[in-house]
């Protein structure tokens, strides 16, 4: 990183909120430090500093690399794994699982190509990189779908997308951990599972009709 100047401008760091919250309140705590004991003050400094060289070590090690596509490569891997999809007649976990994964590559390439981005390297906002890179929830609600997809049945009470509840013990759980239950054989209701199938296949054809209207 190069030398900061002495007017220091964090824009270009594109920290979102969260990161400019913890940073503030960092700031503010090592401000009070200095006022009351300046020794203290500068022992957090060097911790902090000793902190970033350790994650500056880890982010170098290979196996902490992220593996990065681009719209191309997001937009064949959507249509390879529906064309399985759709031919599979043997429906079971392994199946909704690649169905997650469908709608993840496909859901990515439509928002690179809205914000000219050659690569899921380029995307800035950090509350769309989640460590298991499955919360849907964000990538829809960035993207925008429509009420028909992310509305609410007012007749039926409940929000179109759906929770679902596990077989053994009822336990109540978000969207976002399906690919979880599936991926580890964790038996989900029935009922609920046919609307977790049916709502993300609801998005399938939506990404079916927004990523091939520009070849």
């Amino acid at each position: 990183m190069p030398e900061l100047p002495s007017n220091i401008d964090l824009s270009a760091l594109n920290l979102d909120q969260s990161r400019l919250n913890t940073l503030d309140r960092l700031l503010n705590h090592i401000e009070l430090l200095i006022q009351k004991d300046p020794q203290d003050a500068v022992k957090l400094l060097y911790n902090l500093k000793s902190e970033i060289v350790h994650l500056q070590s880890q982010k170098g090690k290979l196996g902490n690399r992220k593996l990065h596509a681009t719209p191309r490569e997001l937009k064949d891997a959507f249509k390879a794994h529906t064309k399985i999809i759709k031919i599979e007649t043997n429906k079971d976990s392994s199946l909704y699982l690649l169905l997650v994964y469908a709608v993840e590559c496909g859901i990515k390439s439509i928002y690179l190509k809205r914000n000219n981005l050659t690569g899921t390297d380029k995307i800035q906002d950090q509350s769309l990189i989640s460590k298991d890179g499955h919360n849907l929830a964000f990538w829809i609600k960035e993207l925008r779908l429509p009420p028909t997809i992310v509305g609410y049945h007012e007749e039926k009470n409940y929000p179109k997308i759906p929770d679902f509840h596990l077989d053994r013990d009822g336990s109540n759980w978000s969207m976002e951990k399906a690919h979880q239950a599936w991926r580890y054989g964790v038996k989900i209701k029935t009922e609920d599972e046919q609307k977790l199938v049916e709502w993300l296949e609801s998005v399938c054809t939506w990404i079916e009709d927004n990523l091939y209207l520009r070849k």
